[in-house]
């Protein structure tokens, strides 16, 4: 099992409906690939994990960065992982807010809030532990 943990940049700030396309196709494209993940959106930036074969995540990255709606993708970590940390969801989804975070341990010093932070992109754990935060 390989996981893959990455940030980017929406190119415009995303609504609802927009959001809940990209969750539509991703989950079912996840599904066929047998892809896990879970995928944050907080004021313009998302974080994501995705869990699987190590060439279905890859793929799914490489579309991702070809994805005209994202820039500025940052990968922040990859590997192996024993077993699955999001067993079930094709692709969980939270919009997050400050407070959201401001509860997670090592968020407090990140200073916009936004994923794509120099904190984050430094110390790449905090981002596993806040996605594992909202694995509800």
């Amino acid at each position: 099992m390989h996981y893959l943990v990455y940030v980017s940049t929406a190119r415009h700030l995303l609504n609802e409906a927009e959001l809940m396309a990209i969750l539509e196709k991703s989950r079912s494209r996840n599904t066929a690939d047998n892809i896990t993940g879970m995928l944050l959106y907080k004021g313009g930036s998302f974080m994501q994990v995705l869990e699987g074969r190590a060439e279905a995540i890859e793929m799914t990255y490489a579309r991702i960065g070809q994805d005209p709606r994202h820039e500025g993708l940052i990968l922040l970590r990859k590997g192996k992982t024993e077993k699955r940390n999001f067993p079930g969801w094709s692709m969980g989804y939270r919009a997050v807010n400050a407070d959201d975070l401001a509860k997670i341990p090592g968020f407090v010093h990140i200073k916009n809030g936004r994923f794509t932070d120099q904190a984050i992109i430094d110390n790449p754990h905090i981002a596993m532990t806040a996605l594992k935060a909202f694995n509800a």
